[in-house]
């Protein structure tokens, strides 16, 4: 956070250097969008979410940040031939780790006189989430009692545990927007708040039952798990409570 404030207070010296002339700030009826970044991340260029903001005079604002991302790693869990180094080689084999996001913060600020530049600003927000994560590993096995021990018969397939979640919480925040050009600024924003985030049973699939029950041990033709049971997770919710930091650049432009 650190690198990040003095990034945004070297580019407002910067900016306020090079540019004498009053720059143009919101009135009412603007419209704004914001782009959120990380210019010292490991992904600099990566888009952390989009706000659109409403105007409806120039000390106050509706808001609504939106934020959908998702992302898959992939690894290998066991190498070619690891299992078996003879006609069949056994295949490689991978873990997928995957995970959905979607965002929504609804909110209303309060814009304050600062300079002809500066507007801070203090304002709420509600935080609204919908998501899952889920981890999925690749086996080679048989997927018949009869084919055990009979290599060329075996296949490759997939076991599956995901979790969804929902998150609800709100936001208390303060922050600004610097204009160095009419109707373009750079703001910074930091807030308290809490959010609970509730989580449903993990969910167990295989694509291929037989073979999941051959693996461990059970009769073929056995149900898999219920969903809770075992070593999977059961309802759960997770509160927290605190100061919470946007660690991204705003930048953003007013629509007249």
């Amino acid at each position: 956070m650190k690198k990040v404030v003095f990034f945004i207070a070297a580019a407002l010296l910067c900016l306020a250097g090079t540019n004498e002339v009053q720059a143009q700030k919101q009135i009412g009826g603007d419209k704004n969008v914001e782009f959120q970044f990380s210019p010292l991340g490991g992904n600099p260029i990566g888009i952390n979410g989009i706000r659109l903001r409403l105007f409806n005079s120039e000390s106050s604002a509706i808001r609504v940040n939106v934020f959908v991302g998702s992302s898959t790693d992939k690894t290998v869990n066991t190498e070619e031939g690891a299992i078996s180094t003879e006609d069949p080689v056994s295949p490689i084999l991978f873990d997928y780790a995957r995970m959905f996001d979607l965002t929504i913060r609804p909110g209303y600020e309060m814009h304050f006189d600062g300079t002809d530049r500066l507007s801070p600003y203090v304002g709420a927000e509600i935080d609204f989430g919908i998501g899952n994560v889920s981890s999925e590993s690749e086996y080679w096995g048989p997927n018949d009692i009869d084919d055990a021990g009979e290599l060329e018969q075996y296949i490759v397939w997939t076991e599956t545990q995901k979790q969804s979640y929902t998150r609800f919480g709100l936001n208390l925040l303060c922050g600004f927007d610097f204009y160095f050009a009419d109707n373009v600024y750079l703001g910074a924003e930091m807030g308290f708040g809490f959010s609970n985030t509730s989580w449903a049973d993990e969910e167990l699939e295989v694509s291929d039952q037989v073979a999941y029950n051959l693996l461990n041990g059970n009769d073929s033709d056995e149900d898999l798990p219920a969903a809770g049971a075992g070593d999977l997770s059961d309802q759960s919710n997770s509160f927290a409570v605190g100061p919470n930091v946007n660690g991204q650049i705003r930048l953003g432009f007013l629509i007249n």
